[in-house]
């Protein structure tokens, strides 16, 4: 999606048209030249400044990525307990939870 300003500007008929465009519905519509000739960002009227809270959930969504999908110490600690003959589950918690789920 590209974000214009709100001045107006030249338009140029030639170049290739762009998908999803009104030019490439209709070649002969006239399109913004600064569309066909400048990248992305190089308009400086054009600011897009992101809220603090977009902020955090980029940062968090990246730390999320960034770790591992299994706790190897929990894997280990709950291996070595059953190893040993010592790990133990609670029914009751194991039920209560599952319907906390459910819920």
């Amino acid at each position: 999606m590209k974000i214009q300003p709100n001045e107006p500007q030249q338009t140029s008929t030639s170049g290739p048209s762009r998908v999803g465009s009104s030019a490439a519905a209709s070649p002969q519509a006239p399109r913004p030249e600064a569309a066909a000739t400048q990248p992305s960002g190089a308009n400086p009227a054009v600011r897009v400044e992101l809220s603090g809270r977009a902020r955090e959930l980029h940062a968090a969504m990246a730390a999320g990525a960034a770790a591992p999908d299994v706790r190897a110490d929990k894997v280990a600690e709950v291996k070595a307990k059953v190893d040993a003959g010592t790990y133990s589950v609670d029914p009751k918690l194991v039920a209560r939870r599952m319907l906390d789920v459910r819920a």
